[in-house]
């Protein structure tokens, strides 16, 4: 996982909130299941409700990135990853260095492999070899594990200089991603709320391979 690239990257524009906040609830969770055999020939621009999504275009790149499991299979496609990023109906504006910058509410990576063995193992992988471990980031409160029937989904509140966000990292058998979250609220997105974002991005960013 590296942090912001391009212009963003030089002076962390865009990891940007205010404000910290408690979780009001646990996300749920239920037993992992088995492969199902299904894999992904490519991602595509994800459906969020109430948001609009899009391709991340330019050389400015927003959030994280999730290879950092080396005993994983080669990636498939062309590109090692694909960006997209979703906005709500208000802009997010924030005020950095005398000038102000628009953040996206959502930005969202996509890794696809030809397996992902065990997906709660690499994305414990993942969270510690990257975001326990990045010293640009500053932890805030426990990290939460759920796991659905074809994914685990690992979500951690942080603070990127002074300015909180909330970051999950998720596999399945056939992908792994990183999402950062950046609420209008002035506060941490909540841990359940990005979880139930997560599982939207998940079921509509990966477009399966045909049998």
């Amino acid at each position: 996982m590296r942090g912001l690239k391009g212009a963003v990257g030089s002076v962390g524009l865009v990891l940007l909130l205010a404000g910290c906040g408690g979780d009001a609830s646990k996300p749920e969770s239920e037993p992992l299941g088995k492969d199902t055999g299904i894999r992904y020939d490519k991602s595509q621009v994800p459906t969020v409700q109430n948001m609009t999504c899009d391709r991340k275009r330019g050389s400015i790149r927003y959030g994280l990135n999730a290879h950092k499991d080396d005993s994983l299979s080669e990636h498939k496609g062309e590109k090692d990853s694909e960006d997209y990023v979703c906005h709500g109906p208000d802009r997010i504006s924030l005020a950095v260095g005398g000038r102000t910058v628009a953040a996206p509410h959502i930005a969202a990576e996509y890794d696809l492999y030809g397996a992902v063995p065990d997906p709660l193992k690499t994305v414990k992988t993942v969270y510690t070899e990257s975001l326990a471990e990045d010293h640009e980031r500053t932890l805030v409160g426990e990290a939460e594990t759920v796991t659905t029937k074809t994914a685990a989904i690992t979500c951690q509140k942080n603070v990127f200089e002074t300015f909180p966000m909330t970051t999950c990292l998720w596999a399945n058998h056939g992908a792994v991603g990183a999402v950062d979250f950046y609420p209008p609220a002035g506060r941490h997105l909540e841990i359940a709320e990005a979880v139930a974002r997560t599982k939207e991005l998940i079921a509509t960013g990966l477009v399966e391979s045909p049998r």
